[in-house]
């Protein structure tokens, strides 16, 4: 049986070297688990429009999308992501939380304390990667 695959956008927004990430709600899928802002990208949708979108909803922010930093497949045993990961340049709007039950703004070096979905792992190795 084939694996479905889920086209899924996530937002890099950093102020300095802080990055805002979220813990999903009690609700979400992974309750608890910290991630980037993002979603799914939906039927005829493009990553960029997706990630606007997702961030709108998610954050109540407008967003100016920047380069796409990174992509790849993230292989979970049910399913598969196929992960698009957005520098976010500028935004615009007081951040509000909807899917989330908690939002921060984190130093790369402290990600070790939060318990992240496993697919944005790879992204965070790359960032790491990126300061050395």
């Amino acid at each position: 049986m084939k694996k479905e695959i889920i086209k899924v956008t996530g937002a890099i927004i950093n102020k300095g070297s802080s990055y805002l990430i979220g813990r999903r709600g009690p609700n979400e899928k992974s309750p608890g688990l910290w991630e980037f802002p993002g979603g799914k990208i939906e039927e005829g949708e493009d990553p960029e429009d997706c990630i606007k979108r997702e961030l709108k909803e998610e954050l109540n922010i407008d967003a100016e999308v920047g380069d796409l930093y990174t992509n790849y497949i993230y292989e979970y045993p049910e399913v598969s992501y196929d992960l698009y990961f957005y520098k976010i340049t500028i935004f615009s709007g007081a951040l509000v939380k909807s899917v989330h039950d908690k939002i921060e703004w984190v130093k790369l070096d402290k990600f070790s304390n939060f318990n992240f979905l496993p697919g944005d792992r790879p992204v965070i190795k790359k960032l790491r990667e990126s300061l050395i």
